[in-house]
């Protein structure tokens, strides 16, 4: 019985130290800004602009995070012989994200992304980065996002390697 009253305030101490510990992780923790879901066809207007018929087959969908971070998936997909020397289907994870403080515009960062190219092209399975960017919340002929690769530029404007108008579907933000 003795011993039994020496180990009471042991396992009482061990108990209050592990709710502390749970209790100053979940302070710590990020919490959730909000949610962007999108997908559907689009046009890249800047290669019409230069005269070829681009359209891409997208989807995503990202959780975005106080601290930056953001977990979900992108993918997209440049339809078969639109224009030779584009990639095909580019894909993989959303794990961060940031707000232009300028133009409020919001990007996605996407790492150890892979490439698969539908032209007889390069075939790369992770290991790439790039950046989506959300022009504009929205549906068909509204909705506008951009995709950068770090050094990669677009040979028909110099900007983004591919700048999407929605033909189809829409983008969505919900904040938290």
């Amino acid at each position: 019985m003795k011993r039994l009253a020496y180990l009471i305030p042991a396992i009482s101490l061990a108990v209050a130290m592990l709710a502390a510990h749970s209790a100053s992780a979940a302070v710590s923790a990020p919490s959730v800004v909000g949610t962007i879901h999108g997908g559907g066809t689009a046009n890249m207007t800047d290669l019409v602009a230069a005269g070829f018929k681009g359209v891409s087959s997208f989807g995503f969908e990202a959780t975005l995070f106080s601290d930056g971070s953001a977990r979900g998936q992108f993918d997209c997909v440049d339809h078969m012989g639109d224009v030779p020397g584009y990639p095909g289907n580019v894909f993989g994870d959303i794990t961060g994200w940031s707000r232009d403080v300028n133009t409020g515009l919001i990007s996605l960062h996407v790492s150890d992304a892979s490439l698969v190219g539908t032209h007889g092209g390069t075939v790369v399975h992770g290991g790439l980065a790039f950046t989506v960017t959300i022009q504009h919340f929205g549906g068909a002929g509204v909705g506008h996002w951009t995709l950068d690769f770090p050094g990669v530029v677009s040979p028909f404007n110099g900007g983004p390697i591919c700048q999407e108008l929605l033909s189809s579907g829409q983008i969505v933000f919900r904040r938290n």
